[in-house]
Formats: structure tokens, sequence, C-alpha cells
């Protein structure tokens, strides 16, 4: 290989001859890092070090001929000033090469109901409970479509599907083909081919039950406390004792703190769970929460009930990161079915957990509550309808919000009610009852399986010698 350094010109470049066996470089006198590479075929290159301390980069621009020496010295000058920045043209020529690849691919594939379904997991934020839900459709309901090719699925196939889930449950078969129509519309947006056409180019198959009215009619869930079952219920959820729950330590009435904070926020069971400490002020006295199907994150202060039960929990919360902290380990409690329904067997009243929040918009409701002030203390940010349209006009100022919740737990809880919860009382610990506690959660932890022995099964455990 040998090298020379001369102006480039056309007429130079044209004079050259190839050398098949060889390799002869001639560098630009005027342009550093310019060349030109004659072996069998004369070439335009471009070549600087990236950095100090590392080897030269050489970029290929192209084949004298294919274009000429002006244009070859132009895109030397494009390259050569990225290469200045530390850019190596080398690799933006792979990733575009992959990009194109994976494009045409793209392009040149039908996805299946189960492409579709990952894709759209991928691009989306779905809560816990969304995701449970269309995974039960994909797993269950759509189960047999999986590898279904989505342009292959027929209005026909959508109503016998339909109608067989309707059998199984109306709710559930409106669930499964909202769930697909969703699908649907995402995918003929996301598989596109090189001129940003989509794939997809068939009907959406489930539009076929909006022009054939066949969604299934389903009445909606409208339970809730009553005002008259409303003191008997407060004083079961005060006075129901669970094992172990009154220790001074961050499982402390978690259960009765769990349904309460529900009824006074009208938060939803997953959005309660889940709320941690960096998100309230307990100065203020506000909650900060992300609304599981918008998104959005809104700030709505607390009543003066709430806010002691807070305290005394963050008091006791050791600095663990949740509000309701799960009993092991760093989460937090999820469902706590078997609390609800114990209550429900004690004071007689069917409830859930949404029927609480069903109560909060009732007492609200029940206490000349402004519905915009509703509407904002339950984070229906939704869009405004042609019949409420003066919503929009009407700002709820933070002061109104603090008072309807004021009102609100002065409806909930009478005067021994209130006592109750600044009266409490906690079980006296033993440091030696305080270390065992520990100790079997930390072999918990280690070692689930003991969770199904009794407690004096699990004292032996933790105390046998290693």
């Amino acid at each position: 290989m040998s090298s020379q350094k001369t102006k480039l010109t056309k007429t130079f470049v044209d004079s050259l001859p190839i050398s098949p066996d060889k390799q002869v470089f001639y560098r630009d006198s005027e342009l550093l890092g310019f060349a030109l590479r004659v072996t069998s075929s004369k070439v335009y290159i471009v070549e600087r070090r990236l950095g100090s301390g590392t080897s030269s980069v050489r970029v290929t621009i192209g084949k004298h001929g294919d274009i000429t020496i002006a244009q070859a010295r132009q895109k030397a000058q494009v390259l050569l000033a990225q290469m200045a920045t530390g850019v190596n043209p080398n690799h933006l020529k792979k990733e575009k090469k992959f990009k194109i690849d994976e494009k045409t691919e793209l392009a040149t594939s039908q996805p299946t109901l189960n492409d579709a379904y990952h894709a759209y997991k991928s691009e989306r934020q779905l809560s816990e409970k969304t995701l449970r839900d269309y995974n039960q459709c994909m797993n269950d309901y759509l189960g047999d479509w999986k590898e279904t090719r989505l342009i292959d699925i027929t209005c026909k196939m959508v109503q016998d599907k339909h109608a067989l889930l309707t059998i199984r449950s109306k709710a559930r078969a409106n669930l499964a083909m909202r769930f697909l129509r969703a699908l649907f519309n995402f995918s003929t947006e996301y598989y596109l081919d090189l001129e940003d056409r989509n794939i997809i180019d068939v009907f959406n198959p489930v539009n076929t039950l909006n022009a054939k009215k066949l969604w299934n009619k389903v009445r909606c869930r409208n339970g809730y406390i009553c005002k008259d079952q409303l003191k008997n219920w407060i004083n079961t959820v005060l006075s129901t004792e669970w094992v172990g729950q009154q220790y001074y330590n961050h499982n402390a009435y978690t259960n009765q703190d769990f349904m309460l904070f529900i009824l006074l926020t009208g938060f939803r069971r997953e959005e309660a769970e889940c709320v941690e400490w960096k998100d309230v002020d307990l100065k203020y006295g506000t909650i900060t929460s992300i609304d599981p199907k918008s998104g959005d994150p809104q700030t709505l202060p607390v009543g003066p009930i709430l806010l002691h039960l807070l305290k005394a929990r963050f008091d006791r919360s050791g600095l663990k990161p949740y509000v309701f902290q799960a009993k092991q380990g760093n989460g937090h409690i999820t469902n706590r079915s078997k609390a609800r329904l114990k209550v429900a067997e004690i004071s007689g009243i069917e409830f859930t957990f949404h029927d609480l929040r069903r109560t909060f918009l009732s007492l609200a409701n029940s206490i000349n509550i402004g519905l915009c002030t509703i509407k904002s203390l339950i984070d229906h940010t939704t869009e405004i309808s042609s019949e409420d349209v003066t919503d929009g006009y009407i700002q709820v100022s933070f002061d109104d919000l603090k008072d309807a919740m004021t009102k609100i737990e002065n409806v909930v809880f009478d005067a021994a009610a209130k006592q109750t919860i600044y009266q409490r009382s906690f079980k006296k610990v033993t440091r030696h009852q305080d270390y065992l506690e520990d100790a079997i959660a930390l072999e918990l932890e280690k070692n689930p399986s003991l969770k199904a022995l009794s407690k004096i099964e699990k004292l032996n455990a933790v105390m046998k010698p290693k």
C-alpha cells in the first residue's frame, strides 16, 4: 500500500491507472482527510481520528464515475464535520440499514393477534388492573386466535365469538371485543409500509357489533353503603381486630385504615394500595395521585380525621416507602378481600371496595356539594360533553375541596367514632417479641413455604439451631 499527497482534480483522477494487485492512496492537498483509493476501481474516501488515542476511521464516499469529484468533495466536508464531533458515520450507516431492514420486514409481514398485543403493550402505559384484564382477554377469551393474523379475523368470527362469550358473561364478552377493537385501531397506525401506508387495510371487524346492535346491555353496578347503614359499618370497622395488627409498627390498623382511606378519598382500590409517602404532604394535608385511567397526576386535600390517620401511620412507618406497606418485603399491600369479607360478615352489610368509592360520591351529593367539586375530588378529568360545557369555565378552589372533604368526614363519623380514632391503643411489644416478629419476617422472605405453618411452627423454625 502506497500513499501520495496531491490536489485531486477530475483530470488527475481520470489519468490514474487502476491497480488490481495493490492499493494506492492519493490524499487531497486542499481538504485534509479527503482521499482517493485506487485498486481495481477508484473510490473516494474520508479518513480521520475521532478522538485522542483512537485509530483512524475510514468512510467510503462513492466510486469515481458514479459521483463527480465535486460531489465527493462536498460529501467529504459533511462527513468530516460529523467526525469532528466524535460521530462515526459508519455506525450511522449500520443503524440506518438496520432500521430499513426492520421496516422492510415489518412491511412484508402481517401481524398475528399475539404480535399486535405485544406491540400494544410496549407502546401503552397500562395500569395493573387493565393489564390483568387484557391478559385474560388475550389468554382466555381470545386464546384460540393468538396466532391468527389480524387480516384473517372476519366480522362473522367476531359475532360468533361475542355470542359464545356472552354465555359466560355479558360484561366480559363486551370487554373482550373492546380489547380486540383497540388492538385493530392501534395496529392500523402501527404497522406501516415503506410509504407510511398501513398494511392492515381491512375494515375493523368489531364495528359489526355496532352496526347490528349486538353489544350486550350490562347494568352498571350501583352498590353503596347508605346513610342508615353507615354508623354500623364504621363501628364494625373500628372495633374489628386482626391478629397482630395492633402492635406499634407499620402494620398497625392497616385493614381499618385502608377501608377508611378509600371511603374518605373515593380512591379506587388499586390506587389506594400503592400510595407512597413521597406523594403525601402531612404539613398541608394533601395527597398527589396518578389516575390509573387518565394517567394524570392530581393533588387533593384530606380532611382532619384522615390527616390524623396518615400522621399516625407515618410515625409508625419506619421510613418504609408505602402508606400501606406490605407486612413483609418492600412492596405495598394487595387486595384485602379477607378483611372486607370479615367486616361484611360482622356488620351484615355486603360491600365491595368500589362500593366505598360510590359511597363517597353519594355522601358528597347528599350534603349538596357541587357537581364540579365532586368531579374534582374523584379526578373525573374527562372531556366535557355538550350538556355540561359550562363546567369548563368553573374553577374549583383548593379551599372548596378542603371544605368538602371535612364536611364528608363529619357525616361519616359521629363524636364517639372520632374519639375511638383519636384515642387508639396499641398492644405492648416486649423487645423479645419484637425480635421474634422481625426474625419470622426475615425467615419468611428467605423461605416463603413457611407461610403455611402455624405461628408456633414458625417460631420453632426460626429458633431451631442452624
